[in-house]
This record gives structure tokens, sequence and C-alpha cells, in this order.
């Protein structure tokens, strides 16, 4: 095989991967979309709104920390936006087996979810925690993304007065629902600091001095 020939089918295979990438991508956008039709229309899914391309090399090499509470470091390499279509990829191979509950479905949900709270009108803090809070209750996974106080207050919303279950469907009238509620508060503090400052910022501790 010469190298024209050999660079048309690295170039055809490239191009096969994007595109069930962006399929699959455009087949989550719906469900996410479906799930927030209470709070508006997310539109359609725009490629030019997330990092689509391919990845031939990590340059960063640090593994993602899994520990028993199932938290993942937000350095981990599979956190950056440019690894969207490998963590679309991978999610899709280990669906039959594992549903949403895997790293890679975080990780893709985060971008989905954070764009979709954009397109709703959330912005900055506020549209990447209702995407953290989100790809949280998707598929049990944390990220460290966003303010730990706001994903525990959309965990806490979402599974309010229910047994914490994961396999969830995006048509419930029940999901839709709570996800109004969460997305209504998540507006409420972006609109009203003193409120969010009230109900969700931290609160300094002054620890004592030892003499």
């Amino acid at each position: 095989m010469d190298l024209e020939a050999l660079l048309d089918k690295e170039y055809e295979e490239k191009k096969s991967t994007l595109e069930k990438a962006i399929q699959i991508a455009r087949r989550e956008w719906e469900n996410v979309k479906v799930s927030l039709e209470l709070c508006g229309d997310i539109g359609e899914f725009q490629e030019k709104d997330f990092m689509i391309g391919t990845i031939e090399e990590d340059v960063i090499i640090r593994e993602p920390l899994i520990s028993p509470t199932k938290s993942v470091s937000g350095y981990a390499p599979t956190f950056y936006p440019m690894y969207f279509v490998k963590n679309l990829l991978a999610m899709e191979e280990k669906f039959a087996q594992h549903g949403y509950k895997t790293t890679e479905a975080l990780y893709a949900y985060i971008e989905l979810a954070t764009k979709a709270a954009e397109r709703l009108g959330l912005v900055g803090t506020f549209s990447m925690g209702f995407g953290a809070g989100y790809a949280n209750v998707r598929t049990g996974w944390i990220a460290e993304k966003g303010l730990p106080v706001e994903r525990e207050l959309f965990f806490q919303m979402f599974f309010k007065g229910k047994r914490v279950d994961y396999d969830w469907d995006f048509h419930w009238n029940s999901v839709r629902e709570r996800l109004k509620l969460i997305f209504d508060k998540f507006l409420s503090w972006q609109k009203d600091p003193k409120l969010y400052k009230k109900e969700v910022k931290p609160k300094t501790r002054v620890k004592p001095m030892m003499v």
C-alpha cells in the first residue's frame, strides 16, 4: 500500500470514528433535551459547541483517581473537553454491560448537560454546577468539577423522598419535574447573590489560634 492510499485509509477511519461519536452525542443530547423539556428548549445538537476531534497522543499522563466513594479527579486525562469523542465511544462500548454507570458517561454528560444549561440561561459556575450535578445523578459517579455543595444540593433535590437509583428514564414525568425544580433553584441563585450566599455558599470557619 503506497503512502497516499495509507493516508486515505487513515482519513476514512478517523472520519468514521468521528461520525459515530457525533451520532452518539446527538442521541444523548436528545435524551437531555427530553429530560429538561419543562425547563425550556435547549435546541438541536451543534458540533461547534463541543471539542470534536481525534486525539493522536495523550500528553497528560495522570490516571483517573478512582476511590470507593466513586470520586474521580478533575485532573484525570479523560476529564478534559478534548476527550469528548473518546468518552462517547468508550461509553457506548460499555453501555450494554454498565449502562450510564461509567466514568466515560460522567465526563460526556458533564459536557452535554453544561451546554444544555447554558442554552437555558445559566452561565459560568452555575451552568457547570448544574452540568456536574446532572452527570452525577445520571451516572452515580462524581467529578471534582463545580462546587461540591452545589452538586450535593442537586443530588439531594433529585432523590428527595425516594430511594437512590441511577437507572431512571429521561421521559419519566417525575424526573422532568425534579429537574425543573433544580434548574429553577440554580437560576434563582444566579439572579440573587444574597439568596445564593444564604442557601449555598459555604460559611467561612474561623479556627482558634494555637498559643
